[in-house]
């Protein structure tokens, strides 16, 4: 859960941390903004620019100050970024640290192949990445936008490169009006841009030396161009609870004994597109209905996993699936030898491959402490022996693929008692003959039917959950 927000919260900032001027000649500037939520301030963001005739380093840092009860979950995100004299990246650095958790991913261009490593305890990687002539990193878009001349009617699509995600999403983007606006006293003359990307909407206003000034979006973020001392004071941090209260879905009535719920009609709404909400053994989608403002309704129908495993499900195997379910990854490290020492352990007795998914899901779910921190990784999860639900789905999934069963990790909601709604939620599901929902945060081996899947394997981050955070609603009904 808590994974899943920060996950989102970057997202939101990574597009305005970089107020930047139009440079010429050689010099250094340094530019903040104040980032909030719902008219609270959580953040702020800070870059320090110097520029010659060689090109650019841009400087930046991301903070934001969460706590969940007496734990300090606040998160830092720094970057170096490096463009040559026509404003192409060179070179990048970036490192992420979420309540202690350290990752860092270091890159360099190559023609157009980027060559970057990621580090993170117990993981240590090498990948490539192809770029275009037109992919910006999103640390610098908006310099690239702005240098090549802005208009109001334009609009375009932009590559844009994702450091913390090491992933390229499409950007559109249009410019909307221009607005003078008040900064401090003085009149400014700004582009009102509007961009979008996986269902994640903002508008920017943005200053013609490409300085942003104000930023909104529609998950009740808003940014703020403010001066050090005042970007800087944050009196009080933001709370788990503020979290679940702007993710949570509430139904159009509770849903009783939630955990032994086998078969549930929903309604969601608004959702993009028909095929929005993925569809798999356990769920299928009934209908969809266009509403008038071009959005859909979407009714599906969720099933728990079945008592009893397909007959042909023994005679099934894994050849012609993805071998990313296999893979090791920066969160997901199925390769170190603590994981992989403790996969051989729980595999002992020449068990099948259903068995030890469910020994394995047992495991996790009895030796992992419920609190809402973020152990970010599968190996701090396994050595701090706490986390919530994604915590639990990464130590989990690292154990399965060290023990040679395909992975695949799910973001979604899930029913709770607690707060009589949906919250955003992380499981696995084990390919064992059949693919298999279980969930280790609450000791499932069958995923009951208020598991909603939204996203699979989507990089095995919760990033095109932006789509439905904070927008939809929802009712419910029996077959």
């Amino acid at each position: 859960m808590i994974n899943i927000f920060l996950n989102l919260v970057f997202l939101v900032f990574v597009l305005t941390a970089h107020s930047q001027p139009l440079f010429e000649g050689s010099g250094e500037r340094e530019d903040w903004l104040g980032t909030y939520y719902q008219g609270k301030k959580m953040g702020f963001t800070k870059s320090k620019t110097r520029w010659g005739p060689d090109g650019i380093v841009m400087d930046s840092t991301v903070f934001f100050n969460i706590r969940s009860e007496s734990v300090d979950q606040s998160t830092t995100i720094k970057q170096t970024t490096r463009l040559n004299s026509g404003l192409k990246l060179s070179s990048f650095s970036l490192l992420q640290e979420i309540s202690g958790h350290r990752q860092q991913v270091e890159g360099k261009l190559h023609g157009n192949e980027l060559r970057y490593r990621t580090k993170s305890r117990g993981y240590d990687k090498e990948k490539t990445l192809k770029f275009t002539e037109k992919t910006a990193p999103s640390s610098t878009f908006l310099l690239n936008l702005v240098s090549a001349g802005l208009k109001v009617g334009q609009r375009g699509e932009l590559p844009l490169f994702m450091e913390p995600l090491q992933m390229v999403v499409d950007l559109k983007y249009e410019v909307l009006r221009e607005e003078t606006i008040q900064y401090q006293g003085q009149p400014i003359k700004t582009f009102v841009i509007s961009q979008s990307f996986s269902g994640m909407e903002s508008t920017m206003w943005v200053a013609h030396d490409a300085t942003v000034y104000r930023e909104t979006t529609n998950m009740g973020f808003e940014s703020f161009r403010e001066e050090a001392e005042v970007a800087q004071k944050i009196d009080e941090a933001m709370t788990i609870s503020s979290v679940i209260t702007m993710s949570l879905v509430k139904p159009d009535k509770p849903v009783p004994r939630p955990k032994n719920t086998f078969d549930l009609v929903y309604q969601i709404h608004p959702v993009s597109a028909p095929d929005s909400i993925p569809e798999d053994h356990r769920q299928k989608i009934l209908k969809t209905e266009k509403q008038g403002d071009g959005n859909y309704i979407a009714t599906l129908r969720v099933k728990s996993e079945p008592r009893q495993m397909g007959s042909n499900s023994a005679m099934a195997d894994a050849t012609g699936l993805d071998p990313k379910y296999l893979e090791e990854t920066a969160e997901v490290q199925s390769n170190h030898k603590m994981i992989r020492a403790l996969a051989r352990e729980l595999s002992a007795d020449n068990k099948s491959k259903w068995r030890l998914a469910k020994d394995i899901n047992l495991w996790v779910h009895m030796n992992l402490r419920k609190e809402m921190v973020d152990t970010v990784t599968a190996l701090d999860a396994l050595l701090e022996r706490r986390g919530e639900c994604q915590s639990h789905t990464f130590l989990f999934t690292a154990l399965a693929r060290a023990s040679g069963i395909p992975t695949r990790i799910v973001n979604g909601l899930v029913y709770s008692e607690e707060y009589e709604g949906f919250l955003y939620h992380a499981w696995p599901e084990v390919f064992v003959g059949e693919w298999r929902a279980m969930d280790p945060t609450f000791g499932q081996d069958r995923a009951d039917a208020t598991h909603i899947k939204l996203t699979e394997n989507s990089g095995e981050s919760p990033f095109r959950l932006m789509e439905f955070v904070g927008k939809i609603s929802m009712s419910w009904s029996r077959p």
